[in-house]
């Protein structure tokens, strides 16, 4: 058996505080998937505003928390206001569970279509696409676990909030070039600062970035890029975090949110949505709103 330690991240997004015998009921909402949710006995060390702002340490203790509300005693309930985000941590004992959580092509793009209630993956699936074009105008291959997914399902929406874009679709909002054109074009006043160079250049042209990177995460580096595979309801960008050394199918996806914040996930296109999809892996901005059932459709 393979033991691993880990960390999950608890969270819970304040809308009221109301005083209650045991301490103070938060009304709102978990973040992340339901099954990283708080349970009775953990604790929410530390509130903030959105993006970590204001953040200052709490000793919460949970009660009771439902899909609705929190119920919290210790110290610092008295303080929280309307728009807090309360969060901690516990520590997971992880026994064998390494390789579910580690799903890889083609293992991944199955799975995931048996979550998204998808016919199965089979020899001819999907009328396919002519790949070349695409491939030549972005410079790289693209995943093989990417292309056999779009080339079975075409794009669509996952759970009414993540778009999967592919390339020559019907309408611009789900095309993947228009979208990665238009990501790109967002992110280049980011990493070159407010006094930078406009124009068309390549993001990981570290002559044009702002001189203390402070708006280019710390994991991206000269020669990299980024290549946008999706977008979510809510204006965030899903790309593929590009490498010169590394081989397509072992890129990792980031999310970018609309604001300044970056996750970083380790692994690619479909292993990234089936963990997402069984809250194998947590993101802040994504897990709690695709807790099922899950859906994919056109």
């Amino acid at each position: 058996m393979l033991l691993l330690v880990r960390h999950e991240r608890l969270s819970f997004f304040v809308d009221s505080v109301e005083t209650v015998p045991e301490g103070w009921r938060l009304r709102g909402e978990p973040g992340y998937h339901p099954k990283h949710w708080a349970r009775p006995g953990d604790r929410f060390d530390r509130a903030c505003r959105e993006h970590g702002r204001m953040e200052r340490p709490v000793d919460l203790v949970v009660v009771e928390l439902t899909g609705a509300y929190a119920i919290v005693a210790g110290t610092g309930g008295d303080l929280l206001r309307p728009d807090d985000i309360v969060s901690g941590q516990r520590p997971v004992d992880d026994t064998g569970r390494a390789a579910d959580r580690l799903r890889r092509p083609p293992d991944a793009t199955g799975f995931l279509a048996q979550l998204l209630g998808l016919p199965a993956l089979t020899a001819g699936t999907g009328a396919g696409l002519d790949w070349s074009p695409i491939e030549s105008e972005l410079g790289v291959t693209l995943p093989g676990d990417y292309k056999t997914f779009i080339d079975a399902y075409g794009a669509g929406v996952l759970d009414d909030h993540v778009h999967v874009c592919a390339p020559n679709a019907e309408h611009d909002s789900a095309d993947l070039m228009y979208n990665n054109a238009y990501a790109q074009e967002c992110l280049r006043p980011e990493f070159a600062g407010p006094e930078g160079p406009s124009g068309d250049w390549h993001l990981g042209d570290a002559s044009r970035w702002s001189a203390d990177r402070s708006d280019i995460p710390s994991w991206f580096q000269p020669g990299d890029n980024v290549i946008l595979w999706g977008y979510t309801g809510h204006g965030d960008f899903l790309f593929w975090h590009v490498k010169p050394d590394i081989v397509p199918d072992e890129w990792p996806v980031v999310l970018k949110e609309r604001g300044p914040c970056w996750e970083r996930y380790g692994t690619g296109f479909s292993a990234t949505l089936t963990g997402l999809l069984t809250g194998e892996i947590q993101s802040e901005y994504l897990s709690r709103l695709l807790g099922g059932p899950h859906t994919y459709g056109h």
